[in-house]
């Protein structure tokens, strides 16, 4: 063969390879943006027309209602919104003169001023599972290991039959290294140090979101958005309360989908490195941020794909192998500090379990069955997991045969988690002891208009949050801006909404994704202010000229 030939040959090859390469993220990201438009379009429907909301009349027991909303006054208040946005649009200029560099600044002050104020007024104690962690956490510091062993003098001990709850939840170590970490330098008389590291973690996750929205818009006005509506999201600033690793674990994850997007574009490997160290705090602080491990791994196997890439395939098995790996090298570090052994603890099954049945709270919340079932079968998880999927198995076999009461049970189980706009972010501090007496600003959150004020916020923007979202995916597709690094975090919230939708839920669980969506939905009105509207035009001029009716 000639020359010629051979690079014809190879020149078609390349050709191709490119082509699929496309075509692969193509295929790809456009099933990603549908999936999550379907569900939030169907919230988006919902959200005007009911609300969920934390029964008053028992509220310790988290007990989910479903009301009818003011449907009018929901309309009203999107009209208002809408006709403000086109108001706005004479004024398009003033996205030019505006200094986004001293907003990115001024974001993150503004949010650590307020989690820090509201920290410091809610005083809030630790309870449940953050009391077990923070009791674990605060005794290793003076090597006392009696939370780790069975039958120990531990916070809750009966509520676990006497077991050790890291038998339970040996995951939760991760976060117990991490609090050590914190108590070990500032003290363990209370857990005001975690709640503070939450503030700065949620201003920090902000600006990680308009870093995100700056380099894959790359539009000021766009930027600009994402930070007024990240202004207006309280619910995770309020949820600082929360000694848990829900916030330390979305700030890292963040940070890593920053720098893995900022590869995907530069293909710089030297981003992997601290990406990955980030990805593994956030897998450790909170084990659910598997799902962005799940989601960084399947954008690396599509960027190999397109970009022949095999560094990406190297890396993404790297994450699978750090954040898995850490975390039993941690469970085992405590092993041989306690001088015992931890069974492995509540499986995946267990929870799927869970989150197929019913729930004193609402359907798929917290209930039971996953705990006892571990108990009664002494602890064995092939035991456990064996009876859990017979009784899965049964409710399987229950709802093919009742489909109205399926389609209720995840229909009311959707809504309960993603439809109860405060996530419990008050609920997560009211229900909870307090360092010290509450000053008024936490009496009037709690109990006063300061709080009914909160909620009917939380509504009407979770409303508005989740129209924008679902305009941005659908103008995304229009524009052909579907891409690895615009889908990535629509990717991350569609897993946390599958997860949920199957094993178990609370509104809770799904308040560190709502944010995710505000760069999307801030596209969304940038495609708004900016559609041509020719049809509607079309159709308005035609009316103008429609002759009047002659007597």
């Amino acid at each position: 063969m000639s020359k010629s030939k051979k690079t014809d040959v190879k020149k078609h090859k390349t050709i191709n390879t490119v082509k699929l390469g496309k075509q692969t993220e193509s295929i790809v990201v456009n099933i990603i943006c549908l999936l999550v438009f379907i569900a939030f379009g169907y919230l988006s429907v919902m959200s005007i027309l009911q609300t969920s909301k934390i029964d008053p009349t028992k509220y310790g027991s988290e007990v989910i209602l479903y009301e009818t909303d003011n449907i009018a006054l929901n309309i009203l208040f999107m009209s208002i919104f809408f006709v403000f946005l086109f108001a706005m649009k004479k004024r398009y200029d003033f996205f030019q003169k505006v200094n986004i560099k001293v907003l990115e600044i001024a974001l993150p002050c503004y949010v650590a001023s307020l989690g820090l104020i509201w920290v410091l007024s809610a005083q809030s104690v630790p309870a449940a599972d953050s009391q077990n962690i923070f009791e674990a956490a605060t005794n290793a510091t003076q090597g006392n290991y009696q939370s780790m062993y069975n039958g120990g003098n531990f916070y809750n001990k009966d509520f676990y039959s006497g077991y050790s709850y890291f038998n339970f939840y040996p995951f939760q170590l991760g976060f117990v290294f991490l609090s050590e970490i914190v108590y070990r330098i500032f003290g363990i008389e209370t857990a005001m140090p975690i709640e503070i590291i939450n503030v700065l973690c949620v201003a920090a996750a902000y600006l990680a979101i308009t870093k995100i929205c700056k380099i894959i818009f790359k539009k000021r006005s766009i930027e600009f958005f994402t930070i007024i509506l990240l202004a207006g999201c309280f619910q995770p600033i309020l949820f600082c309360t929360f000694v848990y690793g829900n916030i330390i674990g979305m700030c890292c994850a963040l940070w890593a989908s920053y720098l893995l997007i900022k590869y995907f574009q530069t293909s710089k490997y030297v981003l992997l490195i601290p990406c990955a160290v980030l990805l593994t705090l956030s897998t450790l602080a909170k084990y659910n941020n598997m799902i962005y491990v799940v989601a960084f791994v399947i954008m690396l196997i599509v960027h190999t794909i397109k970009q022949k890439k095999w560094q990406s395939v190297a890396f993404a098995l790297a994450i699978c192998i750090l954040s898995v790996g850490t975390s039993n090298l941690v469970i085992m570090s405590y092993e041989n500090r306690a001088n015992t052994t931890f069974e492995s603890g509540v499986s995946q099954t267990l929870y799927l379990d869970m989150g197929l049945n019913e729930s004193g709270m609402a359907p798929g919340w917290y209930n039971d069955i996953a705990k006892s079932t571990y108990i009664n079968n002494g602890l064995n998880n092939e035991m456990a997991d064996k009876a859990a999927k017979a009784d899965i198995d049964n409710r399987m076999k229950y709802s093919f045969s009742n489909v109205n009461y399926t389609v209720d049970f995840f229909g009311k189980k959707i809504l309960s988690q993603w439809n109860e706009p405060t996530f419990e972010s008050i609920w997560i501090s009211k229900v909870k002891g307090h360092y010290g007496d509450l000053n008024g600003l936490a009496k009037g959150i709690y109990n006063g208009s300061t709080g009914q004020f909160f909620e009917l916020w939380f509504n009407l923007y979770a409303q508005i949050l989740y129209l924008l979202f679902a305009v941005g995916l659908y103008c995304m597709f229009l524009n052909k801006k579907n891409s690895i690094e615009t889908v990535l975090l629509p990717l991350i919230i569609l897993g946390g909404f599958g997860y949920h939708l199957l094993f178990e839920g609370k509104s809770q669980y799904v308040l560190t994704y709502i944010p995710l969506l505000i760069p999307v939905a801030s596209y969304g009105i940038s495609c708004i202010l900016n559609g041509k509207y020719t049809k509607i035009k079309e159709i308005v001029g035609k009316l103008k000229y429609i002759p009047e009716k002659s007597n």
